[in-house]
């Protein structure tokens, strides 16, 4: 949908002395209120630190229906006698088939939806990199960054806005680059110890993220990000997490003011009576506001994967379209 040209502001010469609010593209101030929102988190960590029985154990005490996109060849399942939880087993690391994988969640009603791991979305195979590779090999110019990044950024933006966007918690693990360090054992002697650097993902990972814990080999999680004020501070200690680490979260998301479900949204997108007028309202305003335009969805009139800002376009052109025709037949 293209934008709408914006009213010009008044001006002096001393500059602009008054705003005149563009309703159309839903560019304005308005008072701040705190939404009640599902969590976003990351779970970094060495192999061993207890990443998946980490987020499993937190995610019991954020809902009721788990979901676990497991690309550890099946190695979650090793957990289903301690946790309850749906398992699916991912066929590769394309993270086109995340965002599928995230379609059928919602679809199912996964209230909160484990990715593990992360990285392999990154640097497994078929994953971003691996991508950006082959495409650069089969173009001309042999260039990655205009052949290559050209063409599987927009396919690694769709994939974090569907994770981003999902209608239910997330907590994605992401494995980390391991080092060792000589430490002082409890009987005096020196050996090594496997230490966690750098997520394995891309360098800015961490932004998309409003809660980042990260495991040692002790199973204890150091909160090197959170963005719940007055939850958790920046460096605070928490011995393995667990369902009441998770609960605590979910209870400070839930004390905002609720806000309507991507399931809402679809609804009055697909009802007869929605005009194409506040189509173009909502997509422009609202959703873009909330973030939500990349929620991952099965079109409920094709079945088709899409997202809701895609089946508002096409919906509303559809209305639009009609709405032209009927236009032109009372003209004639």
């Amino acid at each position: 949908m293209a934008p709408a040209t914006e009213a010009p502001a008044r001006t002096t010469a001393e500059g602009p002395t008054q705003h005149v609010p563009n309703q159309t593209d839903g560019l304005d101030f308005e008072d701040a209120t705190r939404p009640a929102t599902n969590a976003v988190i990351a779970l970094t960590g060495p192999s061993n630190s207890g990443k998946t029985y980490s987020a499993l154990a937190m995610a019991t005490g954020m809902g009721t229906n788990i979901g676990v996109c497991d690309t550890e060849r099946g190695r979650a399942s090793h957990y289903a006698d301690l946790f309850p939880f749906k398992h699916l087993r991912m066929p590769d690391f394309r993270p086109q088939t995340l965002v599928r994988a995230l379609a059928v969640g919602a679809r199912r009603g996964i209230d909160v939806m484990i990715i593990d791991s992360g990285t392999h979305y990154w640097s497994g195979r078929g994953g971003v990199l691996e991508q950006v590779d082959r495409t650069t090999s089969a173009s001309r110019s042999g260039n990655a960054f205009t052949s290559g990044w050209k063409s599987v950024k927009p396919i690694e933006h769709d994939m974090w806005d569907a994770v981003m966007a999902y209608p239910g918690h997330v907590i994605m693990t992401l494995r980390v680059r391991t080092a060792y360090e000589l430490v002082t054992n409890k009987n005096g002697g020196v050996e090594p110890k496997k230490i966690g650097l750098k997520p394995d993902q891309r360098a800015d990972a961490e932004y998309e993220f409003d809660f980042v814990g990260d495991l040692d080999m002790d199973h204890v999680m150091t909160v090197s990000k959170c963005s719940y004020p007055g939850l958790f501070e920046s460096g605070e200690r928490i011995e393995l997490p667990n369902t009441e680490t998770g609960h605590k979260i979910v209870k400070w998301l839930g004390e905002g003011t609720p806000m309507p479900t991507v399931q809402d949204y679809v609804d009055q997108v697909m009802k007869p009576e929605t005009t194409y007028e506040q189509l173009l309202t909502l997509y422009r305003g609202e959703l873009a506001r909330r973030g939500l335009l990349g929620a991952a969805l099965f079109a409920p009139d094709t079945e088709e994967l899409t997202t809701l800002g895609n089946l508002i376009a096409r919906i509303g052109g559809t209305r639009k379209t009609s709405d032209d025709n009927n236009a032109e037949r009372s003209a004639a």
